[in-house]
């Protein structure tokens, strides 16, 4: 199943939970004008059973037959008409998600917890139809009636994000770090720290240095795994004139997450370059590659340093051997091209490369989200789909083995 195929899966399911779990909610508040309120009657009509059934199974239209059957079998069950509705807005019927839940809200003697949660389901639906100061509004309308809602904060944290608004996406996931356990504080640490590098990537936009080198260094005492954060710290103090600050910075990225070192090469070697010193950035790449064998990021960087410099029969080498480990890496197959044209298509080289290229299968979105596989070219901080901090990883093929037949 690939990616498209599980999204109204995953949609059905989440409406699902969340159905469930108000359902659940509301065990506790039967109790209404002193009488006892059965709201077990639609729950157990088989169309409500059979509704539940049609939404796990993915079969949407036959879910919203059964669960409409079962609205009509007790009007009053609130629950039923909540998911109901959550099931039309996750098959993109927006209108009418809102057309139930706000006909909900006109209900007389509704409780507060059950404003509150009719509230939360109405701003996912103007969420889902792109009516963004709506959404706000009501979800800011269920903090203010229920100020412990996480699922208020969370979504409100979510839209403040899209819209780029990056100290009110700081200031709610704050008080969703007090509401929350021990057990999740290091996840919430981690987005307070790529929060905090919003703030300095938009403070160093407006030309403030000061405040953005702040933002950047608290970032990183929050979470050390903010990667983002030591490049853009060593911007700023190579922008500054501090090379030494800025080579700092961008040594501490390397020494914290290996894997991501390569992110800092074309910074180190500007700043080398503009130091006089270009040898340095050799000696590095050198290092790189003498600790890491199977790594073939130094190697590339190598090679396209030596090319820069027309030193392009070095520059073939140091591809050649990156492209032994990563043969589907499309820049480096580009790199290699580049050189061979700049050595006038030596044949003896093109033959050396043509069998070391022989079981590629170029790569031109190696980086997938972890969270909803979301594919792209470039290394992205938070997914554009799911809208996940730091959940993007370099996907790998590993090198073709010849097989060996043992006699």
């Amino acid at each position: 199943m690939n990616f498209g195929d599980s999204l109204p899966l995953l949609a059905a399911l989440v409406t699902l939970l969340l159905g469930l779990a108000i359902g659940k909610a509301w065990e506790r508040y039967k109790l209404r004008d002193g009488k006892w309120i059965d709201r077990r009657r639609a729950r157990d009509s088989h169309h409500y059973v059979l509704g539940l059934n049609f939404l796990v199974s993915n079969q949407i239209d036959l879910a919203i037959e059964e669960l409409s059957q079962a609205a009509r079998v007790d009007s009053d069950a609130l629950e039923i008409h909540l998911i109901l509705g959550n099931v039309h807005r996750e098959r993109g019927q927006v209108a009418r998600a809102i057309q139930i839940h706000q006909a909900l809200l006109q209900r007389s003697k509704l409780t507060r917890i059950e404003h509150a949660y009719i509230l939360l389901c109405l701003g996912l639906d103007f969420k889902r139809g792109g009516f963004v100061d709506r959404a706000l509004e009501a979800f800011n309308e269920v903090i203010r009636m229920d100020p412990a809602n996480q699922y208020a904060l969370l979504y409100l944290q979510k839209l403040h994000e899209e819209q780029h608004q990056w100290a009110d996406a700081h200031r709610i996931r704050k008080q969703l770090v007090a509401l929350s356990g021990p057990d999740t504080q290091p996840r919430n640490q981690a987005i307070l720290a790529f929060l905090e590098n919003e703030l300095g990537t938009q403070a160093l936009r407006h030309g403030d240095r000061g405040h953005a080198a702040r933002h950047f260094q608290s970032a990183i005492e929050q979470d050390p795994d903010t990667t983002p954060a030591y490049l853009n710290l060593g911007d700023v103090r190579f922008l500054e004139g501090d090379m030494k600050g800025a080579e700092a910075a961008w040594d501490g990225l390397m020494a914290r997450s290996p894997d991501r070192a390569y992110l800092a090469f074309d910074r180190l070697e500007r700043l080398y370059v503009q130091q006089g010193q270009p040898q340095r950035f050799e000696e590095r790449c050198q290092r790189l590659i003498a600790a890491n064998p199977q790594g073939w990021r130094a190697r590339l960087a190598m090679g396209r340093h030596l090319a820069a410099r027309d030193r392009h029969a070095g520059a073939f080498e140091f591809l050649l051997a990156a492209l032994e480990q990563n043969p589907h890496g499309l820049m480096l197959h580009q790199a290699i091209w580049n050189v061979l044209i700049k050595l006038d298509l030596n044949r003896a080289l093109v033959q050396r490369y043509m069998e070391s290229a022989r079981s590629a299968v170029f790569f031109l979105d190696p980086h997938v989200c972890l969270k909803c596989h979301y594919r792209s070219t470039d290394l992205l901080w938070q997914c554009p789909h799911c809208h996940e901090w730091n959940s993007f990883v370099e996907e790998r093929i590993a090198p073709a083995k010849e097989a060996t037949v043992e006699m």
